[in-house]
C-alpha cells in the first residue's frame, strides 16, 4: 500500500502566482520549509503531525511544482508523503492518512485564496 498522494490541478493563472501562492499557504498551514531551498523551482516543506488544527500521527514532505500550459493557465502538482524523523519516505507503520489531510487542506486553502473576493 503507497502511502504517497500525487495530484494535478489546472488553474486559470500563471504558474509563477500560483507558485507563490503555494509558498505562503504552507506556512499558513504550519508547515517548516527547509533552511535551504533544493533549487527546483519547487515548494518544499514538512508538516510535523499537524496541518492547521488538524492533528495526526506522522510527519508529512509535501512537494509542490508547478507549470504552465501556454494558454495563461497554470497547474499544480502536489506530491504528499509520510516521513521519519530523518525525512526518509515510509513504507510502513503510518497512522491513518497524514498524506490526504495535508494534501487536501493544501487544496482548500488554495481554492479560498484564488475564489474571486466579494463585493
Amino acid at each position: 500500500m503507497s502511502y504517497t498522494v500525487k495530484e494535478t490541478r489546472i488553474f486559470l493563472h500563471p504558474a509563477a502566482d500560483l507558485l507563490a501562492h503555494a509558498g505562503a499557504l504552507v506556512g499558513e498551514l504550519g508547515g517548516k520549509r527547509p533552511r535551504k531551498p533544493p533549487g527546483d523551482g519547487a515548494v518544499h516543506a514538512e508538516f510535523n503531525k499537524a496541518v492547521g488544527r488538524e492533528v495526526f500521527g506522522n510527519r508529512v514532505q509535501l512537494i509542490v511544482r508547478a507549470a504552465d500550459d501556454g494558454a495563461g493557465r497554470g497547474a499544480l502538482s502536489l506530491e504528499a508523503y509520510p516521513v521519519d524523523p530523518v525525512g526518509r519516505p515510509l513504507a510502513f507503520g503510518v497512522i491513518g492518512d497524514p498524506a490526504r489531510l495535508v494534501a487536501d487542506a493544501f487544496w482548500a486553502r488554495l481554492a479560498t485564496r484564488l475564489a474571486p473576493a466579494a463585493t
